[in-house]
């Protein structure tokens, strides 16, 4: 096979060896961007283990946000894999997704250049992810090392403890940190390494720190992801988004004397809270334009106190009107049933993707910043690099 250009030393002697150092990209060609994702790639390792340490600042900016945007920067100067681009359904959504909130901020008069800032951000992490340009084994690591990293942490009493009882440290909030261990975990363990006695010794200190979180919806969303892995991943496509769908309507819909079980019989309160948040959600709602109310708007005051959304559905309708949420959820859906060949053929980093995009979805009931927060977006970009490679039949026919 010819060496490829940059992979090789010529020298006096003829041709020698490829350098391998730890800041290799991603090959042009398949077979050699297979061969180089087997073994950690520094750069994405790195990156990704940054990412669960939410609470982190430098100059007023989140590390983590910082550390994503320099993957993508990066992502900029490296080859797609086997030339891949994203599908037009993606690019489509993305396009109009930032156009529209782009034009809601302008036509509302917010300042909203920090919130669509993000918004790139995560349109550039799925692009990079979803055309080869990042290792998804060094990325899975690198989230993997991250969330035990900062679970252990906070174990330790370092990072904070804002939720006395509960999961915290770096993670910020117990809610947001079972978002971040429940999508960002299910990728870890199911692409960090094949082989099982790393896939159990990474997901026993996720599971335990998801657990610590108390959060009834996280909870809901590991045992979600759990189910899809085992059984709910061979179905059909069409079978497997209606029973994805069903999981994530029945979240919103359990009964109160369900919810308030057991250890969560003293989360009444929070929850009346919880009501009228979202109760004011709507008035912001109901006078809404097409477009919304501009990006970064979703907030509301409760008693003189101003609080985040506490339903991501209704909080991208806010920032962008009913059209954006449909782009969001187009984009969510397509990377789910993109993978659906894959994921029945036996793939399981496949049914891990769509575990994950799962999880984000119930979520997304109880909390506002996920449709359109960085786990989700990486979710879908691995959903998206995933179906780069065959399912497991086409290469057993091979």
């Amino acid at each position: 096979m010819r060496p490829d250009r940059g992979d090789v030393r010529l020298g006096r002697g003829g041709l020698m060896g490829r350098i391998d150092t730890p800041w290799n990209l991603p090959d042009r060609t398949v077979l050699r961007a297979d061969l180089a994702d087997r073994e950690i790639r520094a750069t994405d390792f790195l990156l990704m283990a940054v990412l669960p340490f939410r609470t982190v600042e430098v100059a007023g900016l989140p590390v983590n946000e910082l550390a994503m945007a320099a993957l993508v920067g990066l992502s900029l100067f490296r080859p797609a894999r086997g030339g891949a681009r994203l599908h037009e359904v993606v690019v489509l959504a993305l396009g109009a997704l930032l156009a529209l909130l782009l034009y809601s901020g302008q036509a509302n008069d917010v300042d909203w250049a920090r919130r669509v800032g993000h918004v790139v951000v995560l349109a550039g992490l799925v692009w990079a992810l979803g055309t080869g340009r990042v290792s998804l084994r060094s990325a899975g690591a690198g989230l993997g090392a991250g969330l035990v990293a900062v679970i252990a942490l906070a174990l330790a009493g370092i990072g904070g403890d804002t939720y006395p009882g509960r999961l915290t440290g770096f993670l910020g909030d117990p809610n947001a940190g079972a978002f971040f261990i429940a999508v960002l975990g299910v990728l870890a363990v199911v692409f960090a390494d094949d082989r099982w006695k790393v896939r159990v010794a990474l997901a026993v200190p996720l599971l335990a720190g998801l657990v610590l979180c108390f959060s009834r919806t996280g909870l809901l969303a590991g045992a979600f992801a759990i189910f899809w892995l085992f059984a709910g991943r061979r179905l059909g496509a069409a079978g497997g988004a209606a029973v994805a769908a069903a999981l994530v309507w029945l979240v919103d819909n359990i009964p109160e004397d369900l919810v308030l079980y057991g250890p969560f019989s003293d989360r009444s309160g929070s929850d009346s809270l919880r009501e009228r948040i979202i109760a004011q959600e709507r008035v912001e709602l109901a006078d809404a334009p097409w477009y919304g109310n501009g990006p970064g708007t979703a907030r509301v005051e409760v008693r003189d106190l101003e609080f985040f959304f506490h339903n991501s559905y209704l909080a991208v309708r806010q920032e962008g009107g009913w059209i954006a949420l449909l782009l969001v959820l187009g984009l969510v859906a397509f990377a789910f049933l993109v993978v659906s060949r894959h994921s029945r053929a036996g793939d399981l980093a496949a049914a891990g993707a769509q575990a994950a995009l799962i999880g984000a979805a119930v979520m997304a009931i109880t909390l506002g910043e996920v449709l359109l927060d960085t786990p989700t977006a990486i979710a879908v970009g691995f959903a998206l690099g995933q179906s780069l490679r065959p399912p497991p039949e086409a290469v057993a026919d091979a």
